[in-house]
């Protein structure tokens, strides 16, 4: 089994297996390149989506509604002639909550660092081995898909998956000219910046609070909202001892926060330890201040 769930849980995903992890929907916004000659791209967002479905990116045996739901969404912006694109990817993905019928957003990321490769009738290829200024960044984002999903329901379970998004990372620095990868003076927040945070011993306890947070208070909420408002206020006291410990924020922190903040607020908005949340929230999460502030306002 990939994932420890609670018995119920593992119940309701009985099914046929596949191979396949990951259910993801891809849309390809080409909109912005005007021009009946760019009609080839058309093809491009079923190309994709049979390369990220159609593969077994992993070992473990995944039943039908146990495939990560997820979505690529990648807008092209600019083109120089009709191969070399600059764009971005927005990339999502959600994991049930037992006992409910309302999913949780696992990771949210907007990355408008990408210029890329990419001809008419160009065969998407899976090679680990190989940088490709187009695939990599699929191949990166799938994995740590699967690294955030492995880790919320196993402490520190999507490790495996973090290695080989590293792994990908590393090879596209080596590669002048490589975008978005952190290889580029100036460059900030790269590709390679949050695998690297994310895999920092020093961040661990960020990971941790990443599987408590999904394990211990989302599924087990309507088990006893009393203890789940608990563990999740523990849950924020121990993101802000990281957030001391670096005294600024930090991408992976921000990524975490940039899912989740709707959700915390929502979650915690009836909670004894609202206020206390509440102070945690508005320090490491000031980006989202007028979210928190619905936690002491009564709104």
């Amino acid at each position: 089994m990939r994932r420890i769930v609670p018995l119920l849980f593992a119940l309701l995903f009985a099914g046929a297996s596949h191979a396949q992890e990951l259910n993801c929907t891809v849309r390809v916004d080409r909109s912005q390149l005007n021009g009946d000659e760019f009609a080839f791209l058309d093809e491009l967002q079923e190309d994709v989506s049979r390369y990220i479905n159609n593969r077994a990116w992993t070992q473990d045996v995944f039943q039908d509604r146990e495939r990560i739901d997820c979505s690529m969404q990648i807008i092209l912006n600019e083109a120089d002639g009709l191969s070399i694109f600059n764009g971005e990817i927005v990339v999502r993905a959600s994991r049930p909550i037992y006992g409910s019928a309302q999913p949780t957003q696992l990771v949210l990321i907007s990355d408008n660092d990408w210029a890329f490769t990419y001809t008419r009738g160009q065969s998407l290829v899976f090679d680990p081995e190989r940088y490709d200024s187009f695939t990599s960044v699929l191949d990166f984002y799938t994995f740590l898909i699967l690294g955030y999903d492995y880790d919320s329901f196993a402490s520190l379970g999507g490790t495996p998956h973090f290695e080989q998004a590293r792994r990908i990372a590393e090879r596209a620095r080596s590669n002048a000219g490589a975008q978005g990868w952190g290889n580029e003076f100036g460059e900030e927040r790269s590709r390679y910046d949050l695998i690297r945070e994310l895999l920092d011993p020093a961040f661990l306890p960020l990971r941790r609070a990443h599987f408590t947070y999904h394990f211990e208070v989302l599924d087990q909420f309507l088990l006893g909202p009393e203890d789940a408002w608990d563990r999740a206020t523990g849950v924020l006291e121990e993101l802000h001892e990281l957030f001391l410990q670096f005294n600024t924020r930090r991408y992976a922190t921000d990524v975490f926060f940039t899912a989740k903040y709707q959700e915390l607020a929502a979650l915690l908005r009836e909670a004894p330890q609202r206020s206390e949340a509440y102070a945690f929230l508005s320090e490491m999460d000031p980006a989202h201040l007028s979210e928190y502030d619905k936690l002491v306002s009564g709104r």
